[in-house]
């Protein structure tokens, strides 16, 4: 099968770019042919190069919202479209997800659409956006089909009738295996927490070194890792509760797999996600995981099995669970020998690969159908017309 990936940003590594990198990996095993677009190049195209994978770029896909870039992108799309022939176009995000689709559209090839966390939410304030939820649903008619990442993603899509239920699929996240082994065991005393998350308003930063400064009687360390625009006030805040000496917030392009290897505990506390690659990630090095219960966390992390699950904007339902993960390392090694079996059974990229592929032909099946059924309406109408 020849696919093409489509995607705003190239120059990042968020949730969006892990999963098409792990997804077009996992493809390119199973024999196809990937080729991904994307509107800026950077460390996620770096990566995708390196591996083998095509990427080609339209310079005016960008994330705001600019009616003439916009337009510009969507002609330079179908051109590229029209010389790579695919057989099906994936497109990943909200902008991309409308003019990829939108593209595809105008020469008759299939397409997918997978949001990673849909837009007509704020992911701060979680409010509805009206003029968003149209956007979706008017982009929705362009597509063949939706992937949601999780179950709570698809419900979302229900509820606000973004498009036909029988449009809409869920294959989880997954990621792949990797040769390396622990570096410190996850029953380790005293244990360091890891919290890999942008540091943006839809991540929670802040409530967990609020937890965290009422338990300086235990031992403990945390390194954060990530970017973003409020990285400079969570260091503010490390300085002004007195967790100088216990937090470290580490380079961007830190490697997070030998990091997870040296940890004890991955944390997330966020307000909204949709089924969060980083948890998965976590649960392959085995880390037992404290999170916020949004979105399709539930999904991955089974409470008192392979971690625990807060209210998000809890410090003290965050800071008991915590405290109960640092206190027992007989309980972080079992819960993280769960997560590691359930990611094993469930979340693999090999997993998501094999069900995405799935996916991909029903949507093929299903445009093949339109098309035919598009046909022989046309026919009918001619041969009245000429009766």
């Amino acid at each position: 099968m020849k696919i093409v990936q489509v995607l705003t940003r190239g120059d990042i590594l968020g949730g969006a770019q892990t999963h098409v990198r792990e997804l077009s990996l996992a493809l390119g095993q199973l024999g196809h042919q990937v080729t991904v677009i994307t509107g800026a190049f950077g460390i996620f195209t770096d990566q995708l190069v390196q591996a083998g994978i095509p990427c080609l770029q339209v310079k005016s896909l960008v994330r705001p919202v600019r009616p003439h870039r916009d337009f510009a992108a969507l002609i330079q799309l179908s051109r590229v479209l029209r010389g790579l022939k695919p057989d099906l176009v994936c497109a990943h995000t909200a902008k991309a997800g409308a003019l990829a689709r939108a593209a595809a559209r105008l020469h008759s090839i299939p397409s997918t659409f997978t949001p990673h966390g849909w837009s007509m939410f704020d992911r701060a304030s979680l409010h509805a956006r009206p003029i968003f939820r149209w956007a979706e649903w008017l982009a929705a008619s362009l597509g063949t089909s939706v992937i949601n990442v999780c179950e709570f993603e698809r419900e979302c899509a229900r509820q606000f009738r973004i498009c036909a239920p029988c449009k809409l699929e869920v294959v989880h996240n997954g990621v792949a295996d990797f040769p390396l082994t622990r570096v410190r065991e996850v029953s380790g005393q005293p244990p360091l927490l890891v919290m890999v998350a942008r540091f943006t308003p839809q991540k929670d930063h802040s409530i967990l070194l609020q937890a965290l400064s009422g338990l300086l009687s235990m031992e403990w360390k945390l390194q954060l890792m990530g970017s973003g625009e409020l990285r400079p006030r969570i260091v503010a805040q490390v300085n002004a509760l007195g967790l100088r000496e216990r937090v470290s917030l580490l380079p961007p392009e830190t490697d997070v797999n030998p990091l997870l290897m040296e940890a004890q505990i991955f944390v997330l506390c966020t307000r909204f996600e949709a089924f969060p690659i980083s948890i998965l990630e976590a649960m392959r090095a085995g880390l037992p995981v404290v999170a916020t219960n949004v979105g399709g966390i539930h999904e991955s992390v089974v409470h008192e099995q392979t971690g625990l699950l807060v209210p998000p904007g809890d410090v003290l339902h965050l800071r008991a669970a915590l405290a109960r993960l640092i206190a027992d390392p007989a309980l972080r090694l079992a819960m993280g020998n769960a997560g590691l079996r359930l990611w094993s059974a469930r979340f693999t990229a090999s997993t998501m690969a094999a069900n995405t592929v799935a996916v991909y032909q029903r949507a093929l099946a299903a445009h093949a159908k339109s098309r035919q059924h598009t046909l022989l309406t046309r026919s009918s109408a001619d041969r009245s017309s000429r009766a």
